[in-house]
């Protein structure tokens, strides 16, 4: 019985180290970009977006039709929210947060809508 009793809290012990020991979480997300309207814009979206940690390499899928982008992120490095706000701060909406104005000034005049 006791040896019984030591396999059991050696499993669950074990289960424990394996949980505490995962090293990504990999997630996809899907970002609304309505200002994202040519491929000057395309290529200010996804510099702006490879500025966040635990991007999976070469994840990225623009769809300019649709005006969105996916990607693929590990989220013990990031929330979803880190990717939405990094294309917001580079001037344009994202999931229904508005675009920084200051940015928006700034964009290439190809940007320009």
């Amino acid at each position: 019985m006791r040896m019984k009793r030591f396999g059991i809290l050696l499993l669950l012990l074990s289960g424990l180290f394996l949980v505490g020991c995962r090293q990504h979480d990999w997630r996809e997300l899907t970002i609304d970009v309505p200002d994202m309207h040519n491929e000057a814009a395309i290529r200010l979206v996804v510099q702006a977006l490879s500025r966040g940690p635990g991007i999976k390499p070469d994840s990225f899928v623009v769809d300019p039709q649709s005006r969105r982008v996916r990607l693929i992120y590990n989220s013990l490095l990031a929330a979803d929210m880190n990717f939405v706000f990094l294309v917001a701060e580079a001037g344009f909406t994202a999931n229904g947060i508005p675009g920084d104005a200051a940015a928006r000034a700034n964009w290439p005049s190809e940007v320009q809508p």
